[in-house]
């Protein structure tokens, strides 16, 4: 598992609803850490999850979109998109 995997929720989350990246804010917390371990077929934690999302907020391709200091309401940024769209598309 990397970072792709958590930006990737965002973006399957946007293809779900049909919706643009500003209207999706996802929780990395339990629910994520589920998600994330069905899809990849193997047992990630939500310290793991969390610490790929710091990595993500970082590089400013998740950003907080509260005052809430931790893991709730993160949204992808413009560059978060498009790391997604050049794994997708290349």
């Amino acid at each position: 598992m990397n970072e792709l995997d958590i930006l990737k929720l965002f973006y399957d989350e946007m293809k779900l609803r049909g919706v643009t990246r500003d209207q999706v804010f996802l929780s990395i917390e339990d629910e994520a850490a589920a998600i994330l371990s069905q899809k990849l077929q193997t047992s990630v934690s939500v310290e793991e999850a969390q610490r790929l999302a710091d990595i993500c907020i970082a590089n400013e391709w998740l950003e907080r979109t509260t005052a809430d200091p931790y893991y709730k309401y993160l949204s992808l940024t413009e560059s978060g998109l498009q790391v997604v769209l050049a794994s997708e598309y290349s």
